[in-house]
């Protein structure tokens, strides 16, 4: 009875995490965002507008879109992998008999693809800002810190 009462929390708290993510996303509008606006923070309507704010050069500007050109080829690569284990956790919650341990490496694997993507964006925007001026630097980190206190990312 222990034995499948640790079964059934673990599969509820790993479709709660996804189920959490799913939600957070179903929220969005048609833009990507709660207000609906057509260009979101999160799709990076938010950014395209600080870096007009930090009147770059054309050097920044190419620069910053090849740094987030290669980030994003690199994020989708691992977006479809995240749905590919969210469809083995699927098909394991559905099967006749549970594979623990299939679902603890599934588990495994989504952490580890989750922790490679914050590491991902840390060092993209790293990247970014290397590209700024100090006086850019201080206008970049007030606009993050506002977007903050806001709720935004």
């Amino acid at each position: 009875m222990k034995k499948r009462n640790l079964i059934l929390a673990t599969l509820l708290a790993g479709s709660l995490g996804v189920a959490s993510v799913g939600v957070t996303h179903a929220c969005d509008g048609p833009g990507g965002n709660s207000r609906g606006d057509q260009k979101s923070d999160y799709r990076g309507g938010g950014m395209k507008k600080m870096m007009k704010k930090l009147d770059l050069t054309k050097e920044q500007r190419q620069t910053i879109r090849n740094i987030k050109s290669e980030s994003r080829d690199q994020m989708q690569a691992k977006r479809e992998q995240m749905g590919d284990i969210r469809n083995a956790l699927r098909e394991q919650g559905r099967a006749k008999t549970l594979d623990v341990n299939k679902v603890r490496e599934l588990a495994d694997a989504k952490s580890k693809i989750m922790a490679d993507m914050t590491v991902q964006r840390i060092t993209t925007m790293h990247k970014v800002r290397k590209e700024l001026t100090p006086e850019q630097l201080v206008k970049f980190d007030a606009m993050k810190e506002k977007r903050s206190k806001r709720g935004g990312s």
